[in-house]
């Protein structure tokens, strides 16, 4: 049997429109894209409600995240970069947490 879900309403605002080299293309979604406003953070505690208890009952979720889990478990390097009179470079032994702008 195939469950049915309820999803939250999501809030479309066809106001937002972008110009790509002479085609108008519409942003409906545009707002979903500030993860600190009220509105998107309520937008996904609803989406979670749904989501969350069925990714919970799944009965592979622990074999699939150890799986996942040991294949990002190596050491990572990244090329030295100078910074002034010296040279740095970041190393990861494995399941440490990453920057974002590297």
């Amino acid at each position: 049997m195939v469950p049915q879900f309820t999803y939250p309403d999501v809030r479309r605002d066809d106001s937002v429109v972008d110009n790509y080299h002479g085609a108008e293309v519409v942003d409906p979604y545009r707002w979903l894209e500030d993860p600190d406003s009220e509105e998107v953070k309520h937008f996904v505690e609803e989406q979670n409600k749904v989501t969350v208890p069925y990714l919970e009952s799944c009965p592979v979720r622990e074999n699939i995240r150890k799986r996942l889990t040991d294949l990002f478990n190596y050491p990572k390097y990244r090329c030295p970069e100078r910074q002034g009179k010296r040279y740095y470079f970041l190393k990861n032994s494995g399941l440490q947490n990453q920057r974002f702008n590297t």
